[in-house]
């Protein structure tokens, strides 16, 4: 009676120590996953293969490792391994055979992938059902649906737990996969999880995996770039704007200066040949999406631009007054404008996608705030009759008072429009210089260097 007594109170102490342990373990299980999650939440990949690393290092349970593999399998995903994720899909095949994932959390080509892998890992053999799972395989005919069926089948009771040790998960077959597993009343040894080896996959008639990555969706590419004009930079709508307000302009100021002299002078009409020569320089940042990552050929950009503008006006301006009077005068006029403008842009990229070299062709629209600097200046002669007056005088306004002396509206948004030819020459992976010639409100030539990540 003794005996059985120091025997009950000591297997009660084991009980005492061990499972508090075991809790612990797994509490701090957990909180490596949930790590492990946090860091793929803000795309730390690297960090998060680390703590799944260390998680499925530490766990027993087959639930914990399915979480711990398939963690590992999306980042080396999302790192463009595919080698290395089929390698953790096919060690999920193994724990957790049944394992379903969805696009809505995951992208398409990952879950086609992972499908496709289970499925070849299912094809090869019954797979090593889960510790802590008591399922029969799928019946040929009978759906995911009918996992009840299955449990009823097989009683949790009758199931021997097995544990897998990582050497189970290198894709070998079934006998392999029975021989390594522990016998009854052996001591479980796991083996810790080596630094992922790069696989050579089977050649089978399955898309390359590489190819997934293709289509995997968002790329980004940002670009800095600069561009000069040799011709007229203004719409067509904003130059017959600005021509009509300059000419009138010139008028108010030769009108002030001679109803200085003359008070009684009416002006009656008035015409000038002014015109234009333009040039124009600026420099951006821009940045593009690429909806279907490094196999994207359409993008759509936006673009910050500082620009700078000069408008150069020459010619002749004639005033008739009413007594006979005629003023001529040579007249310049110098417009300068440095607007910050917004840019959107469509652009398709023509070849292989792999191409180092790939023309494109790129179509956007942009706005910028109108405003600068009027200067202007004329010298010629005033005439009535035999006698004759010099005239001149030069003047600097900002648009704002140009447009209340001349009581004429200037346009205050200038609207870009873009349509250009250019080519993309990659230097390095992700790494382009870029060069352009086409129309921006003129003709354009620019060059810039950018970077696709």
């Amino acid at each position: 009676m003794k005996k059985n007594s120091i025997r009950y109170v000591g297997a009660l102490l084991l009980v005492a120590l061990f499972v508090p342990a075991v809790r612990a373990q797994e509490t701090e299980i957990e909180k490596i996953l949930f790590q492990a999650d946090a860091l793929f939440e803000k795309s730390d990949y690297l960090g998060a293969i680390g703590s799944y690393f260390k998680a499925s290092a530490l766990s027993t349970k087959a639930t914990e490792l399915s979480r711990a593999y398939f963690g590992l399998a999306v980042c080396y995903f999302y790192q463009r391994d595919m080698a290395e994720s089929v390698k953790w899909m096919r060690k999920v095949a193994f724990v957790d055979p049944y394992k379903t994932v969805t696009v809505d959390s995951y992208p398409k080509p990952f879950v086609t992938l992972f499908n496709q892998v289970l499925a070849e890992a299912r094809a090869k053999g019954t797979p090593v059902v889960s510790t802590d799972r008591a399922e029969a395989p799928p019946v040929p005919g009978k759906t995911e649906n009918q996992g009840e069926e299955r449990k009823q089948a097989v009683k949790p009771e009758k199931i021997e737990p097995v544990v897998v040790p990582a050497a189970v998960a290198e894709g070998k077959t079934e006998e392999e996969t029975t021989a390594a597993a522990p016998k009854k009343n052996e001591p479980v040894i796991r083996e810790e999880p080596r630094k992922p080896a790069v696989l050579n996959l089977p050649q089978t008639n399955a898309p390359a995996y590489e190819d997934f990555w293709a289509k995997m969706a968002g790329r980004f590419e940002a670009s800095a770039h600069y561009s000069s004009w040799s011709a007229n930079l203004v719409t067509n709508l904003a130059k017959g704007d600005l021509n009509t307000a300059f000419g009138k302009a010139l008028q108010s100021a030769i009108n002030k200066e001679l109803t200085k002299r003359y008070p009684t002078l009416e002006k009656k009409e008035f015409s000038s040949d002014l015109a234009f020569d333009t040039s124009g320089s600026n420099y951006g940042f821009e940045i593009r999406y690429y909806s279907r990552g490094w196999a994207g050929t359409f993008s759509l950009g936006f673009g910050l631009e500082k620009t700078n503008i000069t408008f150069a006006l020459n010619g002749t301006a004639t005033q008739i007054f009413t007594v006979g009077g005629v003023a001529r005068a040579n007249a310049t006029a110098t417009v300068e404008a440095k607007p910050f403008a917004t840019h959107f842009s469509f652009r398709w990229e023509m070849g292989r996608p792999t191409a180092r070299v790939k023309p494109y062709f790129t179509f956007g629209i942009g706005l910028a705030p109108l405003a600068g600097t009027f200067t202007y200046s004329y010298t010629g002669t005033y005439t009535l009759g035999d006698s004759q007056e010099s005239i001149a005088d030069s003047q600097t306004k900002d648009f704002a008072a140009l447009s209340k002396d001349i009581d004429f509206n200037i346009p205050k948004i200038l609207v870009i429009l873009q349509l250009d030819f250019g080519l993309k020459v990659e230097i390095v992976k992700g790494l382009f210089v870029l060069g352009e010639a086409g129309i921006w409100d003129g003709f354009m030539l620019r060059g810039g260097l950018g970077y696709r990540f």
